[in-house]
Formats: C-alpha cells, sequence, structure tokens
C-alpha cells in the first residue's frame, strides 16, 4: 500500500516539476503516511494549480476489497491526465495528488460520486485548503503510528514510586525538573494559517501523583511546594537554550534565528504570583520581549476571593496574561468562569460540550471572545471543527501536537532523518535527554528554520 503511482502524459521538456521529480529517491520503503506527509510538504512549497482528491473509504460501512480496488483503479486511470499520485493509506483512504486546470477533474469525482456516498469524497483546491489537508495528513500518521510511539510526557530514570513524600521541593529526593515538567504546544488556526501560540509549561502531575497518591490536596501540596523552586530554575536558566529556557532566543546557539518564541504559560497557583521568584521571572520575560501568561486553575481561583483579588491585580502589574485553566461544560452550570475576567479561558473538551451550540457556546463565554478561548483535548479533527464552528481559534492536544509537528517538518531541514511521532514526543520533552536525536531543537520551540523553503504554516 505504500507504493505511489506516478504518471504524466506531458512531454518532459514541456511539462511543470511533478511529485516525483522533487521527491528523489529512496522513499519507496517509508510508510504510506509518512510518504503522504512527506509530499504534502513539497506540494505546499507551490501550491498553485495543485487540488488533493481523498476518498475516505475508512467511513464505508462494511467495506470490501474491491471498493478500494475499483476507486484505484479510476484513479490509476486519470493519473496520466492530471499529473497525479495516488497514496493507499493503511486505514484504506485513497488520496489523489493532481493538477488542475478549468474544472477537468469534475468528472472524476461524478464517477466516484454514483459509486459511493457524496460525504466520503473531498476535494481540497491547496490555494485555499492547505491547513485541512495539513490536519488530514497528520491525523493519519499519528493513527498509524504504534501506541508506544505515541506523545507522552518525558519520563525519569528514577521510578516514581520509589520517591518519599516531601514537603519541600528543595530536597535531594526530588528528580531535576526536566523529568518533573511537561510541555505543550498550543496552536492557532485563523484566517486559513496555522501559527504557534504559545508553549505551555506545568509540573507532571503523574509524576507526582505517585509521591501524593489519590488524594487531590495532598498533590497541590506538593505542586505548591515546587512552584518557588521551579520559577527560580527557570529564571537561572535564561539564555542556555535547554528544553525550560524560558528565552531561548537569547542563547548563544547556532540553531536559534534572531526571533522571538511564542508565549510561555505556566500553570501556577494563586500564591505564587507574589514571591520575588515570579517578580523575577516576569522581569526577565518582559525584558525578553516574551509574552508571559499565568494559568491558575478555577477550583484554586474560587478558594479565596480576596486572594484570588490581588493575584489578578498582581499578574497584570507584572505585564503578564490571567488564564483561567481547568474549565469544563459542567462548570457553566452552577459557575461563570469569565466573570473572573480572563485573559484567556481553557475549556477542556468532552461530550458535554460537544452538545452545545454555537449561541450556547457565546453565551457562555460572553463577554469573551472566541479568540479568548482555548479549547484544550483537540486530540482529533471532530474537536478541531467543534471549535472552529464556534468561533474558536487556539487548541492543545494530541491532533493539534501532530499538526505542529507536520508544521515543523514541512521547514526542518532534517525532517526525512525524524517522524512525526519521534517529534512530538521531543516537543514535549522538558530535559535534553528527551530531546536526543533533534537535529533543530529550536524548532520544537517555535523557530522557524534558517535553511530550506518555510510552507507558511509554521510558527
Amino acid at each position: 500500500m505504500a507504493a505511489i503511482r506516478s504518471q504524466t502524459a506531458i512531454s518532459p521538456a514541456n511539462r511543470a516539476p511533478t511529485l516525483a521529480d522533487a521527491r528523489g529517491e529512496g522513499r519507496t520503503a517509508l510508510p504510506a503516511e509518512r510518504t503522504l506527509l512527506e509530499d504534502v510538504r513539497r506540494v505546499l512549497r507551490r501550491p498553485a494549480g495543485w487540488r488533493v482528491l481523498v476518498l475516505h473509504l475508512s467511513r464505508l460501512p462494511e467495506r470490501k476489497a474491491h471498493h478500494g480496488r475499483i476507486a484505484r483503479a479510476l484513479l490509476e486511470e486519470a493519473a496520466p491526465r492530471f499529473d497525479g499520485q495516488i497514496h493507499g493509506l493503511g486505514n484504506g483512504d485513497l488520496v489523489f495528488f493532481c493538477r488542475e486546470e478549468a474544472g477537468t477533474l469534475r468528472g472524476v469525482t461524478m464517477v466516484l460520486a454514483r459509486l459511493f456516498p457524496e460525504t466520503l469524497i473531498s476535494l481540497w483546491p491547496l490555494e485555499s485548503e492547505a491547513l485541512t489537508l495539513v490536519a488530514y495528513a497528520a491525523g493519519r500518521l499519528a493513527e498509524a503510528v504504534a501506541p508506544a510511539e505515541r506523545i507522552a510526557a518525558p519520563t525519569s530514570t528514577t521510578s516514581p514510586a520509589s520517591e518519599p513524600a516531601q514537603d519541600s521541593a528543595n530536597s535531594s529526593e526530588w528528580p531535576d525538573f526536566g523529568a518533573l515538567m511537561r510541555r505543550e504546544t498550543a496552536i492557532r488556526l485563523a484566517h486559513g494559517r496555522m501559527t504557534l501560540a504559545f508553549r505551555d509549561w506545568r509540573a507532571d502531575s503523574t509524576y507526582l501523583s505517585a509521591v501524593a497518591g489519590a488524594d487531590p490536596a495532598l498533590l497541590r501540596h506538593h505542586l505548591g511546594a515546587l512552584e518557588r523552586d521551579l520559577l527560580a530554575t527557570l529564571h537561572a536558566g535564561a539564555g542556555t537554550g535547554m528544553p525550560l529556557d524560558p528565552v531561548p532566543h537569547r542563547a548563544i546557539h547556532p540553531a536559534w534565528p534572531d526571533q522571538l518564541p511564542p508565549a510561555l504559560h505556566l500553570h501556577l497557583s494563586p500564591a505564587s504570583v507574589f514571591t520575588d521568584e515570579f517578580a523575577h521571572l516576569a522581569a526577565l520575560c518582559r525584558g525578553g520581549g516574551v509574552d508571559l501568561g499565568v494559568a491558575i486553575a478555577f477550583s484554586d481561583a474560587c478558594i479565596d476571593a480576596k486572594t484570588m483579588e490581588r493575584a489578578r491585580a498582581a499578574i497584570a502589574e507584572a505585564g503578564a496574561l490571567f488564564v483561567l485553566d481547568e474549565v469544563r461544560a459542567e462548570t457553566f452550570s452552577c459557575a461563570a468562569p469569565a466573570k473572573l475576567d480572563p485573559d484567556l479561558l481553557v475549556i477542556d473538551y468532552g461530550p458535554a460540550l460537544a452538545d452545545l451550540s454555537a449561541h450556547d457556546c457565546a453565551r457562555l463565554f460572553h463577554p469573551l471572545e472566541g479568540a479568548q478561548v482555548v479549547l484544550r483535548g483537540a486530540d482529533d479533527e471532530a474537536a478541531l471543527a467543534f471549535g472552529l464552528a464556534r468561533g474558536i481559534s487556539l487548541f492543545q492536544g494530541r491532533h493539534a501536537a501532530a499538526m505542529a509537528a507536520a508544521a515543523r517538518m514541512f521547514t526542518c531541514p532534517s525532517a526525512r532523518q525524524c517522524t512525526l511521532a519521534a517529534c512530538m514526543t521531543r516537543a514535549a520533552a522538558a530535559s535534553p535527554e528527551g530531546r536526543f536525536g533533534c537535529a533543530e531543537p529550536a524548532l520544537l520551540d517555535g523557530a522557524t528554520a534558517q535553511r530550506g523553503p518555510s510552507s507558511g504554516l509554521g510558527g
């Protein structure tokens, strides 16, 4: 299924460059989904005139083997007329790259529509639907990787279960912060483009829960005990170019061009914003031109209204954004989180939220606009479609991470030595060990590659 058929009826002396020309040799052994992503990257360098027809046979109820054979035969017959390339994916979908002028592909689409439901056929002009193709290609590759390769938080070489509970993060029993932290990227989808919106760093509750057990109060106690040391560690790491460098553009590192990384969001308790460590880090980010956001859990924000009011003022005085985190659809039945006046509202995607109409969402988010809402848990295309249909443009989750990794691979000159799963895992790593093998570590934080053409989809 990984083989790609490439045919043309145009004279070699006059024809436009094809995917086969750009592809070079040594690609036939790549998995079909990876080969698709490679061709997406090449086509988007010059998308004018390219169309992609996708037959989603994976959605066909009671699909039979002959369905794929018939559809492939039709596309193979059409390939010479459209400079076509066919990808047969592991889930059964067929992807047809082609050049089209004056709607001449319409006949092929009409024939397929007689054989299959129209809902299974997508036709995307790449000049206007590039993001749709990126999302589709990244999703298929993310589905194809083995479960063990899926994005995961970096782990420590020390077993969490062997660590005794500690009241202070200063204890030598705690591992380094690279092992404790989890990094996530948020993307912004707006005006037909994708950009990296912010870097989201938090203590890995999976690790700490092994110490605190199932007691949420004890877990929050441990998280609070870590925060001052974490803030001091981030300040001390400024300019080192390490994964937890808040201002990596100031590092002496050949991979970093002269540009700013995306905004940095840190998950803290309200009490931490009153500390000297927070003030020092906020001043560092402000001086370095990096926007800082403070993410506070909704449950923490509701514990003490007066403390939260003071914390809100301290965050604003530091020039940072107030991000209200851990809001769920069920929260709106008993509270109005937007009344806390956050700069950004982070909502977890789930079945209860998916049932809300655009009107209901606008009412619940009011007075916030969709551009001030982050949809977390965007793990598939359905979540992205839900958010976009309701005016939301900021996304976090597995599928969003796959799209960000795909965009990095479009511009990365070393992409052929990497995989989407590896790129996702390295971007989530908060330790140098977790990034081992990456030839362009600056791209993991949102830098634009200095070499190679740009897809226009990166940060």
